[in-house]
């Protein structure tokens, strides 16, 4: 290693980290999937996110209209990083649930 220059008093250190380790992850059970929309009770999950209630309202009615759903109820987490204590409720509410985002 060359000396450093005479203003310089010392050499700085450069600590290099590895991000490598153990991923701690088990298999996610899928929920099954409905056979069919018709006569569905959909929840729709609307994270909060300006405009989700637009496109999510939108899909509501195509699926009401083209699906023949029978049900669509309306969940709001009010803040997207938030988390939604009401999941469990929403999950035995309903056949299928949708989720989205806003722009």
């Amino acid at each position: 290693m060359p000396n450093p220059p005479d203003e310089m008093a010392t050499w700085g250190r450069v600590d290099v980290y590895l991000p490598t380790g153990e991923v701690n992850t088990r298999p996610a059970k899928l929920a099954r999937r409905v056979t069919s929309l018709e006569g569905a009770r959909i929840a729709i999950l609307d994270n909060g996110k300006e405009y989700s209630d637009h496109v999510l309202e939108a899909i509501a009615e195509a699926l009401k209209r083209d699906h023949r759903v029978k049900e669509v109820t309306y969940w709001r987490k009010g803040y997207p990083a938030k988390a939604a204590p009401f999941l469990k409720e929403l999950a035995a509410s309903c056949d299928a649930a949708i989720t989205g985002v806003g722009h």
